[in-house]
């Protein structure tokens, strides 16, 4: 067994059964492929390598070989290298030169024959000096290949134009190649609402937002264009999912006249926001004495102020503790603010790893085992069906 197969699906089956061409022009970010294909095989890809002559100046046949398992393309042969059947062509890094080459129809190695064959396939991430990138000929060179395929921007660090992370460079790969949600808009919104106390002390609710983090992170991989509105979480955020922050509930509703139905296709939202408030905010540091003096009032409700301005696809969540009622519970909310989906789960039920939902829409309800990666791939399939 080649050792790229001891990886294989250790982040999942994103790209299964999907063969992509690693295609390396001459940069000194070539030297990154050796990552870059073995995180893509993580998800369970096939990866093939292609070279450009200059590129074996910064990485090694050998060194791709053991990579992916297979044998770097450098050099055309009469086995048509460059009309094998590809899912997808990633041209990392590509440089000025390639992109130019490709731009205008030239093919001249292995890997510009590759493009050119397959430009409807292709993926270009650039990386080469910001001087050279923000050329107008390069500009008016990468406006046309984008006319054919895509291209994932580059990071500009210390005057240079620097690949991004291998994560969003996964990322977008696993993006591209998804069609269920192909086209749509999915809103997000997670973590935990808090509410002030005094200038020092917040009411909150216990949230992670690792179960916003993964439907984002997974309509994303669908091939969503995705967006998150995060209150107070501890996961990580891909760097590919855009972020926008809020504190109290106030804060959000504020961002409400943002949400539209020709914004977002679908609004979901696990967000673990406070039910209840002080009525006056205590100036500055409250005493332990004057906890018991504090006055609670209602908060309103997120998910029915969003829907007086908001007639797309909507979602909420309910949580419940150790209760026999929990789908009625569920089913009510789902009729009291008008939402077209509600994931009810009783916290007890629920650990770091995994648990059990229920996926309520009217007159339907789906069970859920597993992790919080099967609930939100459960989730987005059921939503993909509707929108």
């Amino acid at each position: 067994m080649h050792p790229s197969e001891q990886i294989r699906f250790a982040k999942g089956r994103w790209l299964e059964n999907r063969r992509i061409a690693l295609a390396i022009s001459g940069s000194i970010a070539a030297v990154e492929s050796v990552k870059l294909a073995r995180e893509l095989i993580r998800y369970g890809a096939d990866v093939y390598p292609y070279m450009t002559p200059s590129a074996e100046k910064f990485i090694s046949r050998d060194s791709l070989l053991f990579a992916t398992g297979h044998e770097p393309v450098v050099e055309l042969t009469g086995m048509n290298e460059h009309l094998r059947d590809f899912d997808l062509i990633l041209v990392s890094p590509a440089t000025a030169d390639t992109i130019s080459k490709a731009a205008c129809g030239i093919a001249d190695n292995a890997v510009t024959t590759l493009i050119l064959a397959n430009i409807e396939k292709c993926v270009f991430v650039p990386a080469m000096n910001r001087k050279m990138y923000l050329s107008e000929i390069l500009k008016g060179n990468m406006e046309k290949i984008k006319n054919y395929g895509k291209v994932l921007e580059p990071k500009d660090e210390e005057g240079e134009m620097k690949l991004p992370n291998i994560e969003k460079i996964a990322g977008f790969v696993i993006h591209v190649l998804g069609n269920k949600l192909r086209g749509r808009r999915v809103l997000v919104v997670g973590g935990a609402g808090y509410e002030k106390i005094d200038n020092f002390r917040i009411i909150t609710n216990l949230s992670s937002g690792r179960t916003a983090i993964q439907i984002a992170t997974t309509a994303y991989y669908m091939g969503a264009e995705v967006d998150m509105w995060m209150g107070m979480y501890q996961g990580v955020v891909p760097g590919f999912i855009n972020v926008k922050r809020f504190t109290t509930l106030e804060s959000l509703i504020e961002l409400i006249p943002e949400i539209s139905a020709e914004n977002y296709d679908v609004v979901i939202v696990p967000a673990a926001l406070p039910d209840f408030k002080p009525v006056s905010v205590y100036g500055g540091k409250i005493g332990y004495e004057e906890l018991e003096s504090i006055s609670w009032v209602e908060t309103p409700k997120f998910l029915k102020e969003l829907r007086k301005e908001y007639d797309g696809f909507l979602v909420g969540f309910k949580a419940e503790v150790g209760t026999d009622d929990l789908i009625n519970r569920a089913v009510k909310r789902l009729k009291e603010h008008g939402l077209n989906m509600i994931v009810a789960n009783d916290l007890n039920k629920i650990t770091p790893d995994g648990g059990e939902w229920y996926l309520i829409k009217e007159g339907e309800t789906k069970k859920v085992e597993g992790t919080k990666d099967d609930l939100a791939v459960a989730l987005l399939e059921e939503v993909a069906h509707e929108i």
